[in-house]
């Protein structure tokens, strides 16, 4: 069962910055269908730092859309997303491992999500935060400081390239 499938209408509710916001060609591609054609040029989008090319990326490979689904190859991609700070991604990794109750991971990535504007992922953090002990709310803390390093790390390196 996928993210999209298992959650759908949570889903609609929480993708907040909508893929139809993206002008890239990656996104125009994916949202006319021609996922052959959106596969590429999301690969090259993605290789050169395309955060929402790497969410479109993960859902493509969650949901067997122009390609073999591949759960590894889809949450590969939204965590290279989620290091570009993209909201999507850390909504569809938070539900990812509600789903396969890993509530620790699943608080991180909702936590980050609601830091970045998600107004939807706190009525999924709340579920889950009813499913951990205070130690797990209290690593979650630690790892969510330490997602937020990476990406900063990962900003100033892209500041350096540019």
């Amino acid at each position: 069962m996928t993210i999209t499938k298992y959650l759908a209408i949570p889903a609609a509710l929480l993708f907040a910055s909508s893929l139809s916001h993206a002008a890239s060609s990656c996104s125009k591609l994916y949202n006319n269908k021609d996922y052959t054609e959106a596969l590429t040029q999301c690969q090259e989008e993605a290789f050169h730092s395309g955060s929402q090319a790497s969410f479109i990326l993960g859902q493509m490979y969650e949901n067997g859309l122009g390609v073999k689904i591949n759960s590894k190859k889809a949450i590969a991609y939204y965590q290279q997303a989620v290091l570009a700070n993209n909201l999507d991604s850390q909504i569809a990794l938070g539900l990812y491992h509600k789903k396969n109750q890993n509530y620790l991971l699943s608080h991180v990535y909702l936590t980050l999500a609601i830091e970045n504007g998600s107004l939807g992922a706190s009525l999924e953090k709340e579920k889950v935060a009813q499913k951990m002990s205070k130690d797990q709310l209290m690593l979650s803390s630690d790892y969510v400081n330490l997602v937020k390093s990476a990406i900063t790390d990962k900003k100033k390196s892209l500041a350096m390239n540019d």
